[in-house]
C-alpha cells in the first residue's frame, strides 16, 4: 500500500501548504464580503446564558460571537490586505428585532469594500449580537454593494456564517437566487448545532458555492482557512483533491497488484532457466583416453608423449606384457588385458 499511502500524504501536504506557497498575482482579484450573524443565539455562552451574562460570570471565550470574530480576522489576514492587494473585503451583520407586534429586520454593512486589513479587523472587533434572524437581508444588502462597486475583473464572492434559522425579512433562498443573477457566488457556514443547514446547503448551491460545517468555535477557524485557501489558492485545492481521489482506488487495488506481481514473480522462479551453454569442442573433453602406462596420467589422444612424465604413449602398449597395440585396441592382442586407458 506504499504508492497509494504516499500519494495520499503528498496531496494532504499540498492541500494545507498552498496558501502559504501560492503566487498572488497569478490568481484572480477577489471582491469579498464576510457576512456574519449577530442574531440573540450567537452570544449564548457554552452554559446556554446570553452574552450580558457572561460578561458578568467572566466566561466570554465561550460565546459563539467570539468564535466568529477570531475566526473572521484570522481570515483577512489571510489575504495579507494593503493598497498592493488584488482584493478587496468588506463586512457586513444580520439581526433584528421581534415584538409582539412587529418585527424589523436589520442588516449593515459595518465595512464597505477595501483592501485595509486594520480597518476591517476593527470593524470586526464592534459586533455585539442580539435580535432574530434576517438573513435574506444580510445576503441582500452586500449583493447590491457588489453589484454597484465592483472591479469589472474582480470575482464577487460572499462568505455567509450563521447559527440558526433566519425568522425575520426576506426569504434567504430568495437572495440567493437575486445573488446569483448578479454573478454573486456565496460560501455559506452553519456554526452549532441550531444552523438550517438545508437553507444554507441551497443558498451555496444555487450560487455555485460550497457549504460548509463548523459544529464548534474551534472547527470555525479551521473552515474559514480552508475557504481561504480554496479562494486564495484553486489550482493547489482541487488538485489535491484530484490526488486524493486517485489515491483511493490506487489504496484499494494495491493488494491485488501486489498478488499479481507475486504470482509472476513465483512462475519465473519456478521455471527452469534455459542456458545458452555452448558445447565444446575442445579435444581435452577426451582426456582419459590415452592414459600414460607409466604414470597414469590422462593425455589427450592424439598427443604421443605424456605431458606429465614424457613417457612415449602413442603405441598403446599393454601394462601387463609391453606389447604395443595399435592406438585404437581396447585390449592386447597378445594377452587380452585391457589397455589405453579403457577400464582404468
Amino acid at each position: 500500500m506504499g504508492i497509494g499511502f504516499t500519494i495520499l500524504v503528498f496531496a494532504i501536504m499540498i492541500s494545507y501548504f498552498s496558501v502559504e506557497e501560492i503566487d498572488t498575482k497569478k490568481i484572480p482579484r477577489y471582491d469579498i464580503y464576510l457576512v456574519i450573524d449577530v442574531s440573540g443565539s450567537m452570544g449564548t455562552c457554552l452554559n446556554g446564558d446570553w452574552l450580558s451574562t457572561c460578561y458578568e460570570i467572566g466566561v466570554t471565550d465561550d460565546s459563539p460571537i467570539t468564535f466568529a470574530k477570531k475566526a473572521a480576522s484570522e481570515f483577512v489576514d489571510t489575504f495579507q490586505l494593503d493598497q498592493s492587494s488584488n482584493h478587496r473585503m468588506g463586512l457586513a451583520i444580520f439581526h433584528g428585532t421581534t415584538g409582539q407586534y412587529d418585527s424589523n429586520p436589520i442588516s449593515k454593512i459595518i465595512v464597505e469594500l477595501e483592501n485595509d486589513s486594520k480597518k476591517l479587523k476593527d470593524g470586526i472587533d464592534t459586533l455585539y449580537p442580539g435580535g432574530g434572524t434576517a438573513m435574506g437581508d444580510g445576503i441582500h444588502i452586500t449583493t447590491q454593494s457588489l453589484s454597484q462597486d465592483t472591479r469589472s475583473d474582480a470575482r464577487k464572492i460572499i462568505v455567509l456564517l450563521s447559527d440558526g434559522v433566519s425568522n425575520i425579512g426576506l426569504d434567504p433562498r430568495l437572495a440567493a437566487g437575486i445573488a446569483r443573477e448578479n454573478n454573486v457566488t456565496i460560501y455559506s457556514v452553519g456554526y452549532g448545532d441550531f444552523a438550517d443547514v438545508q437553507t444554507l446547503k441551497a443558498i451555496a448551491s444555487v450560487t455555485g458555492g460550497e457549504y460548509y460545517d463548523a459544529p464548534t468555535g474551534k472547527d470555525l477557524a479551521k473552515t474559514f482557512n480552508e475557504i481561504a485557501d480554496v479562494l486564495i489558492s484553486p489550482v493547489s485545492h482541487y488538485s489535491s483533491r484530484i490526488l486524493i481521489l486517485l489515491s483511493i482506488p490506487v489504496l484499494l487495488f494495491i493488494p491485488t497488484i501486489e498478488r499479481g506481481f507475486t504470482t509472476m514473480m513465483e512462475k519465473v522462479q519456478d521455471k527452469p532457466v534455459k542456458r545458452n551453454v555452448k558445447k565444446s569442442t575442445s579435444k581435452v573433453d577426451t582426456i582419459g583416453k590415452n592414459i600414460c602406462n607409466k604414470c597414469n596420467h590422462p593425455n589427450r589422444p592424439s598427443s604421443k608423449f605424456c605431458i606429465k612424465c614424457g613417457n612415449t604413449i602413442g603405441k598403446n602398449i599393454c601394462n601387463k606384457c609391453n606389447h604395443p597395440n595399435r592406438p585404437s585396441s581396447k585390449f592386447c592382442i597378445k594377452c587380452g588385458d585391457v589397455v589405453g586407458g579403457y577400464g582404468r
